[in-house]
């Protein structure tokens, strides 16, 4: 009997131990990180995740990393956003890119191989004849383009790319888009299989942008040319040589391209061919026009299996509510910057307002505001809440809800409040592990 005590106490104490010190699960309410991680109260699909809470009492949190913390204005609420800036930088928004200290911070690999989002339904291969069109002999067959020998021939995206909110959902999670995209995404990856023959001379990719167009050239082997790529700049393109003579050979090829971030880069069946900083362009507009992509084969040949994705458009507000001067901000050497995924419906530290009543009767309240501007119809995390009667129910930074009505209120102050100090982090969010099915959501989170 002692010794079966002994064992449930001591597994009580591993499992308290793992709970506070090394890992602990979390369920994500709200939609900020889609669609990385969901929330979607109108599907009730709610991600649980698992957040290594050792990581935080090792190192501090790198840049692009998921965190999760508490909320400084209202400390019983748990967070999750994306670490975009650190201490001591200076963070900006420009052209949908974030840039830090007067540069662009562009994400590592596998934090692109998470975030960008397929613009077609799912991430499978796209029904090609409904997202492009065709022209100069270009035959279309379902998920394939196939061109003729002649010069001329071009595959090209119907419309430009916007920063529609449903891009990267899979349709069998049921979420409806909210509304179009009011900003075209230049920063774009094709994926796809290109078919090279005999007589094919070349394969080019095209990515339109408000700067003009940026041009891989893939020659086939033995047509005496080599892979390039072309560069708008001011004063014409660019020729950039892809290292090592590279070329496509006869048969079937994985191509992978983007531009993104500022970085071009190149990888054909799976090795990396060219990769590129372009530190010289600057920020683009800050509401561009142009992003579509183009293919052609001169010669003849065949592609299939095209997938096109998306970067995230960062805004530097949503909705209209609060924000940095211009979407700057610098951060303090003992603070972060957090985002979300869903950068249109995120309500992360770009908006982040601290709000102080004075009543009164003297009663000081300090909370955060979220009024729920934008929306159609007022949130339940609306803070103040006004409830029926017109009674104001507010937050106040502990947590604690304080209900009074607007004419108690003497004074009203808000301030931007932006910053995570590093003692509200509690741990990094490592993985997905619920729900397993319908949907399937198991996954990591990078």
């Amino acid at each position: 009997m002692s010794e079966n005590v002994e064992a449930i106490a001591i597994s009580i104490a591993m499992a308290l131990v793992l709970k506070f010190f090394i890992i602990e699960a979390y369920q994500i309410p709200t939609g900020s990180m889609q669609p990385t991680i969901l929330g979607d109260a109108a599907t009730g699909i709610k991600d649980r995740v698992l957040a290594d809470k050792l990581i935080t009492m090792l190192r501090p949190p790198q840049r692009w990393e998921v965190m999760i913390f508490r909320f400084p204005l209202d400390e019983r609420r748990l967070y999750v956003k994306r670490i975009v800036g650190l201490p001591g930088e200076t963070l900006e928004v420009k052209g949908g890119d974030l840039w830090v200290d007067g540069a662009i911070a562009r994400k590592p690999d596998h934090v692109n191989a998470s975030v960008l989002k397929a613009i077609a339904d799912g991430d499978g291969p796209m029904d090609v004849g409904r997202w492009f069109q065709s022209s100069g002999g270009v035959e279309v067959a379902d998920r394939a383009a196939v061109f003729a020998s002649a010069p001329g021939g071009r595959l090209r995206l119907r419309s430009h790319v916007m920063d529609d909110y449903i891009h990267g959902y899979d349709p069998a999670w049921g979420i409806p888009p909210e509304r179009g995209g009011d900003y075209a995404v230049p920063d774009l990856q094709l994926e796809l299989t290109a078919h090279v023959d005999e007589a094919t001379d070349a394969l080019r990719l095209v990515f339109e942008s408000d700067d003009g167009e940026t041009e891989y050239v893939l020659p086939r082997a033995g047509s005496g040319e080599t892979a390039h790529v072309l560069l708008p700049t001011p004063s014409g393109d660019r020729r950039l040589e892809v290292p090592g003579d590279r070329a496509l050979p006869v048969g079937d090829s994985e191509v992978v391209a983007h531009v993104v971030d500022r970085q071009l880069l190149l990888v054909v069946d799976g090795d990396e061919w060219f990769r590129f900083d372009d530190d010289a362009s600057g920020p683009r507009p800050e509401s561009p026009r142009r992003a579509r992509l183009a293919l052609e084969m001169p010669g003849g040949g065949r592609v299939s299996d095209l997938v096109v994705r998306r970067d995230i458009f960062y805004l530097p507000t949503t909705h209209g509510r609060g924000g940095g001067i211009e979407g700057r901000w610098e951060i303090p050497d003992d603070s972060y910057f957090g985002m979300g995924d869903n950068t249109q419906y995120s309500h992360d530290s770009r908006t982040w307002r601290a709000a102080t009543y004075t009543l009164q009767d003297g009663r000081v309240i300090r909370g955060f505001d979220f009024p729920g501007g934008g929306f159609q119809r007022q949130p339940p995390d609306a803070n103040p809440f006004v409830m029926r009667d017109g009674t104001w129910r507010f937050a106040d930074i502990h947590g604690d809800s304080i209900e009074f009505r607007p004419t108690e209120v003497r004074d009203q102050e808000l301030e931007p409040a932006p910053f995570i100090h590093e003692r509200y982090l509690l741990g990094k969010a490592g993985v997905v592990f619920w729900p397993v099915f319908d949907p399937f959501r198991w996954k990591l989170i990078r």
